[in-house]
């Protein structure tokens, strides 16, 4: 894919967004009544620490090499991995479990509705016995869909509450791996492993398994089928060689995205970010000639074509399903915009901040008996919506602010649910408050670092070329726009938290990967530094030896002197010798006839001059610098020969 002006739009808008949230959670932070601030103090802190650590060990890692050198035990490698994702997941199940046998909850609220749904479907006598619930589901329809999970759980293994947490906690489980399989295959290995880790052990999503909630079920299949999309478009592309399989790969995906919007709507987020994603793509095809590439392979070439086949399946199968639902209920259910009536009308009730309130609950209860229709009630609630929106926009504004700050200010709900339904039904213990609370200071602290590395990950985007992450930043962008209008709730980010930790790990991967260039390019400039100095240094040296040359050239041309021994080596003077010193047996026997009276003197005064040379050379050679020296700086001052060389020259 390219990077267009809605992509950058999009990845600056969701900066904002999680920026926001910095500032809400840490002001949303609370400490205790005797040190109310300390923990705004430790989060800052831990976001310090954090990003420094990471960012130390990617240093650390890239001046090691570590990763180049863990290359060449690649299967090694791939081994340990396998054992590490199977520990983990046994170790994520292990800490569902133990929710589960030592925080005991009965269903209430919403939770009790669909485990009574979910026997009665079991039993056969929902129409019969559940006329109340069947007027709920009329108007709510996609509470079905977790209640048709929880009937053949029930079918297969029993009517138990242990049952259905139990399926939660698969569910969980297999999120968890989901969320590997997305990170890995977006970011690496590296990705993938810290995305397992994090939400293996991400505390509101362990405390709240033991609530008969459709989030396990709902997240499982959402991230099922955003496995699906990423392996459809980043390994179904122009080049590939099934082009069949991609097509019913992507008829597959429409349907399980119908499925997913089943147990809860929201799904129509995810669509709505696949279409998006998709219509603009186009893939490159090879460069042969068009006949010969299959049909199949040039129908996924185009993006909106992929769009479309994805619609047609999940309009099909939705299609299907809401029939299977007016069935089961003998009932008419809203259309999908109409469905939304009453969930709009609570969420712009600027009275109640836009949660749940007696009052609109009340509202479409009457409407509903008056009219003896979910259909009718829905559409009375919608219309009362509207005449909400059409309100000042100042108390608008003021209202999506407050809302988008309930949503996404704190990850508590775990702890919170658990506190209030347990304290409801006797069960909360000192040691299990204790604990509770424990918990809900870890939630914020693990939620906060996420959306820190989201926050900072996304900001990379803004630098790096197209990123499939982009269709996760679509479906978070459109759960806070929806959840902006419609009823709000911090529980209802639940399938978004997978979101922020995908997007958290590839960001650490950025991280080492940029840790690598920084080192590598220090490494380059310090290598050119060092070129650079070796360089100036020789220069240097051949800069001194020139002007020492050209010294003493000079001192030669000022002074007149003729330099024998260089003009014997260049060849300029020639030596010769006479027959005695060619033949010296010769000269030895005339010279031994010579009388002792004649030669004595001569030896005399030859030894003398000998001697006088040989003192000569050596005090010249002690002393040439410094004359030459002294002989340039009084040519310098004077700028005449000294006197002592013009005698030289009238001698020669």
């Amino acid at each position: 894919m390219e990077k267009n002006w809605f992509y950058h739009f999009c990845i600056a808008l969701s900066i904002a967004g999680m920026g926001y949230i910095l500032i809400a959670g840490v002001s949303d932070a609370q400490g205790n009544q005797e040190y109310p601030y300390a923990m705004k103090g430790m989060l800052i802190l831990i976001f310090f620490l954090t990003w420094a650590g990471v960012n130390f060990l990617a240093l650390l890692s890239a001046r090691l090499s570590i990763t180049a050198k863990l290359q060449k035990y690649h299967n090694y490698l791939l081994a340990m991995e396998v054992i590490y994702v199977i520990l983990i997941l046994v170790l994520a199940f292990a800490a569902r479990r133990f929710v589960i046998r030592n925080l005991p909850m009965e269903p209430a609220s919403d939770y009790k509705t669909y485990y009574e749904i979910a026997k009665m479907l079991k039993e056969g006598v929902l129409q019969e016995k559940g006329e109340g619930y069947c007027n709920y589901i009329g108007m709510f329809p996609h509470i079905l869909g977790y209640c048709y999970i929880l009937k053949t759980i029930f079918v297969v293994f029993g009517t138990s509450i242990l049952n259905g947490q139990i399926a939660n906690v698969l569910f969980s489980v297999g999120t968890v791996f989901l969320i590997y399989r997305i990170a890995r295959k977006l970011g690496g290995r590296m990705a993938g492993l810290a995305a397992l880790t994090a939400s293996a052990f991400w505390p509101s999503q362990i405390l709240y398994v033991n609530m008969l909630a459709a989030e396990y079920s709902f997240t499982f299949f959402l991230y099922l089928c955003v496995l699906l999309f990423l392996h459809l478009v980043m390994d179904y592309d122009g080049a590939t060689k099934h082009g069949i399989r991609g097509v019913l790969l992507h008829i597959v995906l429409g349907c399980l995205i119908a499925v997913t919007a089943a147990i809860r709507p929201m799904a129509v987020i995810l669509l709505i970010a696949i279409l998006i994603f998709l219509i603009p793509l186009k893939s490159k095809l090879p460069e042969i000639p068009l006949n010969s590439i299959s049909v199949w392979v040039r129908f996924l070439a185009r993006g909106f074509m992929r769009a479309a086949l994805i619609v047609l399946a999940y309009m099909a199968v939705s299609s299907v399903l809401n029939t299977d639902i007016e069935l089961t209920i003998n009932k008419s259910t809203p259309s999908f915009s109409q469905s939304f009536g009453y969930n709009l009308l609570v969420g712009l009730n600027q009275e109640s901040g836009g949660g749940w309130n007696e009052e609109d609950s009340r509202y479409l209860y009457e409407n509903l008996e008056r009219t003896g229709s979910p259909i009718e009630a829905q559409t009375a609630c919608r219309n009362l919506a509207f005449k909400r929106l059409s309100a000042g926009p100042g108390g608008l504004f003021n209202l999506f602010i407050k809302k988008y700050e309930l949503l996404w200010e704190n990850d508590n709900y775990g702890a919170d649910w658990n506190l209030a339904f347990l304290k409801e039904q006797n069960e909360l213990t000192p040691d299990r408050a204790v604990f509770l609370n424990q918990a809900k200071s870890a939630s914020q602290i693990v939620y906060m670092v996420a959306v820190l590395f989201s926050f900072l990950t996304l900001i990379y985007l803004l630098q790096r070329k197209a990123s499939s992450l982009y269709v996760l930043v679509l479906v978070y962008l459109g759960t806070a726009a929806m959840h902006l209008m419609v009823e709000s709730q911090n529980r209802y980010h639940f399938h978004i938290l997978p979101v922020f930790i995908i997007i958290a790990s590839v960001g650490i991967k950025y991280i080492f990967e940029n840790a690598v260039t920084f080192v590598n390019t220090s490494d380059w400039e310090q290598q050119l530094k060092n070129e650079q100095q070796i360089r100036e240094e020789t220069a240097l040296k051949q800069f001194e030896l020139e002007e020492h040359k050209a010294i003493e050239q000079r001192y030669k041309s000022m002074t007149n002197a003729f330099d024998m021994q260089s003009a014997i080596l260049n060849g300029n003077v020639t030596v010769t010798v006479s027959e005695a010193y060619t033949q010296p047996d010769l000269f030895m026997k005339q010279k031994n006839q010579v009388s002792s009276a004649e030669t004595s003197p001569k030896i005399s005064q030859e030894k003398e001059t000998e001697k006088e040379i040989k003192k000569e050379p050596a005090r010249s050679e002690h002393s040439d610098l410094e004359e030459l020296i002294l002989e340039l700086e009084e040519i310098a001052e004077t700028g005449k020969v000294p006197s002592k060389h013009e005698e030289r020259g009238h001698k020669g």
